[in-house]
């Protein structure tokens, strides 16, 4: 029996030498043991890897959210600003409500008659402002058309005149309709002939 273990550890060390894979197969439990560590090297090498490129994509994904995150909310006070007018109050979404056009004779010295035609078209801050406009149209009209009659040429002269007039009719109009806020006035044509 002894002859036969020392053929068979003879004929194991042959064939460990001839393919290492085999070493565990026909080994004892410590030689099992040195194959279980050595076999886990090449996929410890694949895990840490994948391990890696799972952790720079996570990364780069956080970094990118982060950035969004705090971009977006480095944006919302300027919109807040945007969105606030003059007086204080919030502006939502702006609506344009145009007014029927005006024709009306300016005050002239003389016999000549000079006209004034002009479309204005008012900045108003909400749409739920609108029904009330339509319901004081006549006394927007009267507001302006008087106002218009009293002007004379040389007051509609150049890009100080237009101003003016931009300014004198936003007057009227926010007293005409009290409780609603026009923003601006603007207008589609001016002739005056």
């Amino acid at each position: 029996m002894a002859k036969k273990a020392k053929a068979e550890k003879a004929n194991q060390a042959d064939e460990e030498e001839k393919d290492p894979d085999a070493k565990g197969e026909a080994g004892t439990e410590g030689a099992e043991g040195a194959e279980g560590e050595a076999a886990p090297a090449p996929k410890s090498k694949k895990k840490k890897i994948i391990i890696a490129a799972v952790a720079a994509v996570v990364l780069i994904g956080g970094g990118v959210g982060g950035f969004m995150a705090f971009s977006k909310k480095a944006e919302e006070p300027k919109e807040e600003a945007a969105a606030v007018d003059e007086h204080g109050n919030p502006i939502s979404k702006t609506v344009y409500y145009t007014l029927p056009q005006f024709l009306v004779n300016l005050n002239a010295t003389g016999k000549s008659q000079v006209f004034l035609k002009t479309t204005v078209v008012l900045e108003v801050a909400k749409a739920t402002d609108v029904p009330f406009i339509e319901s004081n149209l006549p006394r927007l009209v009267d507001g302006i058309n008087t106002y218009l009659r009293e002007l004379r040429s040389s007051d509609l002269a150049g890009s100080a005149g237009i101003q003016r007039l931009r300014e004198e009719i936003l007057l009227r109009v926010n007293k005409a309709i009290t409780p609603v806020q026009v923003n601006d006035v603007l207008f589609k044509e001016i002739i005056v002939q």
